[in-house]
């Protein structure tokens, strides 16, 4: 086999095309959370689309260079970590996430109680804006999201309330009527920056690092049992997001 030196051009194509994945999915999940590009162009587009054909393209790069310089490695190796190793690394994430969101339904919020379904106040209806999903007493899922994944399709038509249900134990009403200040300590150790507090009820929103992703929580006390309601504002999905905070924070006020 005819030896390539590492000057190339091969190893710098494929050492740019190996970091462009990274690249384009941190400039999607900045650019999203700071309000340049919207949530779903940043992840439908840019990143599940862009990004993970670029994790592809990146990877068939990498294996090119390995074949190239797989008898001289303690000289490339730095090549193959920037157009393989990084690549391979995102397709691994891609095909994780995209298995975990097959996994688990297409919902985007949590509560422990709906048959007195929590509503959120103006105040928080309003810093949710026109573009959030709406909050309605008795959510069901679409009819059609097995056109979108097809692995969705056991869920078109459920209400919201049997798939929490079913998949969310952890969500459940806490059996006492919680001090407001306990449940801001237990809101605020999990990251919700709270807006509101009564007697009887506290609210509060939680932001994502990226995506600009935000959701937001209500709590209800009452005497003899607190509950609670967590609502993504965005994404069709919240990849078990609002079960994981709905379930930490009853955690915290049953302990």
């Amino acid at each position: 086999m005819t030896s390539v030196p590492t000057s190339s051009p091969v190893f710098w194509i494929a050492a740019a095309l190996g970091v462009s994945s990274p690249l384009v999915v941190l400039a999607a999940a900045m650019g999203s959370d700071i309000g340049w590009i919207g949530f779903e162009p940043a992840v439908g587009f840019l990143t599940l689309t862009l990004g993970w054909w670029l994790a592809v393209l990146g990877t068939v790069g990498g294996v090119v260079v390995l074949v190239l310089s797989v008898r001289r490695l303690r000289r490339t190796w730095p090549w193959l970590v920037f157009s393989l190793l990084i690549p391979a690394s995102m397709l691994c994430g891609f095909v994780w996430v995209k298995a975990r969101a097959d996994a688990l339904p297409p919902i985007h919020e949590t509560a422990t109680d709906w048959t007195q379904p929590l509503g959120f106040s103006h105040l928080l209806r309003t810093a949710r804006g026109e573009t959030a999903w709406p909050v309605s007493g008795d959510p069901v899922v679409s009819g059609a999201v097995g056109d979108i994944r097809p692995a969705w399709a056991v869920w078109a038509g459920r209400p919201v309330s049997e798939i929490n249900a079913e998949t969310c134990p952890g969500a459940r009403t806490v059996p006492r009527l919680v001090p407001p200040e306990e449940v801001v300590a237990a809101l605020e150790a999990e990251g919700v920056r709270v807006l509101g507090v009564s007697l009887w009820r506290v609210e509060g929103t939680q932001t994502s690092a990226f995506y600009g992703r935000a959701r937001d929580v209500v709590v209800r006390m009452e005497p003899g049992s607190t509950d609670l309601r967590v609502v993504e504002r965005v994404g069709l999905i919240d990849l078990g997001d609002t079960c994981g905070l709905a379930a930490r924070v009853v955690a915290r006020l049953s302990g």
